[in-house]
């Protein structure tokens, strides 16, 4: 019996450390990695449009040539992005 409790305590342990309990910093919230600006992490448009989607879900993007627009989804049976210049 207690090696079974030493068995089920390293089990435990080995599966707890790969949960965390490291501290986050409030630079690893944000997401921005140093020296990489916001719109550099809008979804590109022309991907979105190849993808499909849940209906009524609405997000942004960012075309190739550097303007923003809005996307929004098709409902069923198409389940694609449609995306418009803002």
């Amino acid at each position: 019996m207690l090696l079974r409790g030493f068995a089920m305590f390293a089990v435990v342990s080995i599966f707890g450390m790969g949960c965390g309990g490291a501290e986050v910093t409030d630079d690893a919230e944000s997401g921005v990695q140093p020296g990489q600006d916001s719109a550099a992490l809008a979804t590109s448009c022309e991907t979105l449009q190849t993808r499909t989607c849940s209906p009524g879900a609405e997000t942004g993007c960012q075309w190739a040539n550097g303007t923003f627009g809005e996307c929004f989804c098709q409902e069923i049976p198409f389940n694609k992005w449609v995306c418009l210049s803002t």
